[in-house]
């Protein structure tokens, strides 16, 4: 491409020629001896601006050339750059197009979901088996679908180029199902997220047995709402900190049997926070009932080397620290909860709220106030059942939309609650007292 500087020079030159034609012509006809008159010297001026201005129009041209030119050449560079980046789209559809074939036509489920194990991609089989768990959705808690089994020692085991083998059982109770781990990216990076596939139905296992319900356990005076202090009584309950727990036991005697395995999450005011969460597997001293590993998926040797009911409520405690308990049917987790506070020799008292309690006020014509009852009534999605963590995060779920639909009856604060639905337990204690005496 031609300097720029080129036209500038030229037009320069033009005047300098013109200049110089001018004054020869001048010099030459002052050598006659006399001036030149007014018409030779206007002669000698028009010849100059002539030449001039002949020069100065071909470096004008010049110059328009140049420029178009360079407009041209900006154009192609333009077209050919918007070119390259509509051959990337296509290619990005192109490729987009043969993953979401790829992943379609694979005969085994793959999920990918972040370090906070929420739903980024899955394909069409593992929409297929874990729809019948619960919705299945962008952003949705994996572990509201599936379990992995001994999953720390999974993720720790996984890299980003090797697999972890491991085995999941899905919320409904189907598995185990024969799975494989990675991470996407290091797990120390700050976006990570890991790729879980699985497949058949490993041959010989049978899915976990139904539990059947928890039956309701009534200590009136345990299931009794009573703020500690009026300054509890008089806090609002969307300000109040919670600790929604749930246990897995040997049976349930609460006199006899043992924890296996607690699992919590905190909650602030209707706020679920699923990412603080608590669970611990517990040695219950004892052997694990077969008929009690069928429903939870806990056996002896899942409990070997893990803490004492004590220890775990310790922990539990520590977890909770001065925040309410939640507990669906709380009576019967807060029995074993005392005992083995009890045996660590400590206290554990903190204010309760027993959802199945509160829901039995707020919908006393309900026929199901169990867990799975409410869970249908609210929308809500249970996960792995008779899981601790799973049935907390139920729970949790649960819980919130109570306190919700508690503020919304006018119920703003936990002393009025506590009124409320202690009003409705004594009804049921005196009901309890009639049928007893055979009066009902």
């Amino acid at each position: 491409m031609s300097s720029p500087h080129l036209p500038v020079a030229r037009l320069l030159l033009g005047f300098g020629l013109g200049l110089a034609l001018f004054a020869g012509l001048y010099w030459s006809l002052a050598r006659g001896g006399q001036a030149p008159g007014l018409g030779a010297t206007l002669l000698c001026a028009a010849l100059g601006l002539a030449v001039a201005v002949g020069v100065a129009a071909a470096a004008f041209r010049k110059t328009l050339a140049l420029v178009a030119a360079e407009r041209r050449a900006l154009a192609a560079e333009r077209d050919a750059a918007r070119a390259g980046a509509d051959a990337g789209d296509a290619q990005v559809q192109h490729d987009r197009a043969w993953l979401e074939a790829i992943l379609r036509d694979l005969s085994e489920a793959v999920v990918v979901a972040d370090r906070d194990h929420r739903l980024l991609l899955f394909n069409a089989r593992a929409n297929e088996l874990l729809a019948a768990c619960g919705p299945v959705g962008l952003r949705r808690d994996l572990r509201l679908l599936l379990e992995i089994v001994d999953a720390d020692a999974a993720f720790a085991a996984a890299t980003a180029s090797s697999c972890a083998a491991t085995q999941i059982y899905l919320a409904d109770g189907r598995g185990p199902f024969a799975a494989r781990l990675a991470w996407v990216r290091d797990p120390a990076a700050a976006s990570d997220a890991y790729v879980l596939t699985f497949g058949a139905h490993d041959a010989g296992q049978t899915a976990r047995a139904a539990l059947p319900p928890r039956p309701a356990f009534f200590d009136f005076d345990a299931q009794r709402l009573s703020p500690s202090d009026a300054a509890l009584a008089d806090r609002p309950l969307a300000a109040l900190a919670y600790c929604v727990f749930d246990l897995e036991t040997t049976g349930l005697d609460i006199e006899t049997d043992a924890i296996v395995s607690v699992g919590a999450v905190r909650v602030l005011g209707s706020r679920v926070l699923a990412s603080e969460n608590f669970a611990t597997l517990v040695d219950p001293g004892r052997p694990i009932p077969p008929a009690s590993t069928a429903i939870h998926g806990i056996d002896d040797a899942a409990v070997a080397g893990a803490p004492d009911a004590a220890a775990a409520i310790a922990q539990l405690k520590r977890f909770a620290h001065d925040a309410v308990l939640v507990a669906h049917n709380a009576a019967f987790d807060l029995a074993f909860v005392a005992r083995a506070a009890k045996a660590g020799g400590f206290a554990f008292d903190n204010p309760p709220f027993d959802t199945l309690l509160v829901a039995r006020w707020l919908f006393p014509d309900l026929a199901d106030h169990s867990l799975e009852g409410l869970a249908n009534l609210l929308g809500i999605a249970v996960g792995q059942r008779h899981s601790a963590l799973d049935d907390a995060l139920a729970t949790a779920a649960i819980f919130a939309k109570l306190v919700d639909i508690c503020r919304h009856r006018g119920l703003a604060t936990y002393g009025e609650l506590a009124a409320a639905s202690n009003m409705a337990l004594d009804m049921r204690l005196a009901a309890h007292k009639l049928s007893r005496a055979g009066g009902l």
